[in-house]
């Protein structure tokens, strides 16, 4: 059953994807359709040949995305795509042009491992105020989430800069089991919603922002997600509101220490929609009812 809608939800979106760029005056095929990682598997006729087909624009040259961007259900295609890569107005406010796939240190490296935050983008207001980072979630939340690193718990892992350690470490506690996978890795608690990995956000963001000095007054770590109506979502968003509540109780004093408002914010990719004044890319706004998808 669960497949069957994962199934069916990927052809909609395919075929929302080929309308749209349709309405551009661009026709895709089948031909552009495949994936040499997917080769043979259902999955690669929902996997785009050439990722820019995917996309509403072309990146500049400096503009990173995420892996699997070629998707047609990307969460990294559909913030570039929301967002875009100039100046924007998102909630009454003038943005400078976002940064994607922008890593910030969350702990020490281990041997093998580094530990940082991947933010799939972010900006600062035009006059250096605010600063927004921004966790794109497309489907994501028809699995399971990743468990948590050890090191996290260790204090010695902790960057100089990061006073707070002992707060970080009990906040992560509260998100896992003592269990742990066959990596060693401690089991998360949640069942659809990533809230290990928008605690080490939060953990990245303030240690950036406690080793320099700063401009900044407000900063927010908001989470867009593509929004349908099914059981799988519907654990995440209740999920992502306990999160919600709980990190900002903590970590809203922490911020504040340092002069700074922060919280952590849940929109549904249709809800961030609505804040972006479109008035002069009326052409980006059409694009994207690709996204507009319901039962």
């Amino acid at each position: 059953m669960k497949k069957q809608m994962e199934f069916d939800l990927l052809k909609n979106l395919k075929q929302a994807l080929l309308a749209a760029a349709k309405e551009q005056g661009r026709i895709l095929t089948e031909k552009d359709f495949g994936s040499i990682r997917w080769k043979g598997s259902e999955k690669e006729e929902f996997y785009l040949l050439d990722y820019l087909n995917n996309l509403f624009e072309i990146p500049s040259s400096n503009i990173m995305l995420g892996t699997g961007v070629e998707a047609v259900r990307s969460s990294a295609a559909m913030i570039f795509n929301l967002l875009g890569q100039k100046r924007f107005s998102y909630n009454e406010t003038d943005f400078l042009a976002p940064e994607y796939e922008t890593e910030i240190k969350a702990i020490k490296d281990e041997k093998d491992t580094s530990h940082n935050a991947h933010l799939d983008a972010t900006f600062y207001s035009s006059d250096k105020s605010e600063f927004y980072a921004v966790e794109a979630k497309m489907m994501e939340w028809l699995n399971a989430p990743k468990n948590l690193s050890p090191a996290y718990l260790n204090e010695d892992m902790y960057l100089p800069q990061n006073v707070k350690a002992d707060i970080f470490i009990e906040f992560f506690k509260s998100l896992v089991h003592d269990q742990k996978d066959k990596d060693g890795r401690l089991l998360h608690k949640t069942q659809r919603y990533d809230a290990i990995q928008m605690a080490i956000h939060i953990l990245a963001i303030y240690n950036h922002f406690c080793a320099e000095k700063t401009s900044v007054k407000k900063v927010v770590l908001q989470n867009i997600v593509w929004k349908y109506d099914c059981d799988d979502y519907k654990i995440e968003e209740t999920e992502a509101k306990e999160f919600v509540e709980k990190a900002n109780k903590v970590f809203m004093p922490l911020f504040k220490e340092l002069n700074i408002d922060f919280a952590v914010e849940y929109a549904t990719f249709q809800e961030a929609k609505s804040k972006i004044d479109f008035s002069n890319d009326k052409e980006r706004e059409k694009y994207l009812a690709r996204y507009d998808i319901s039962r």
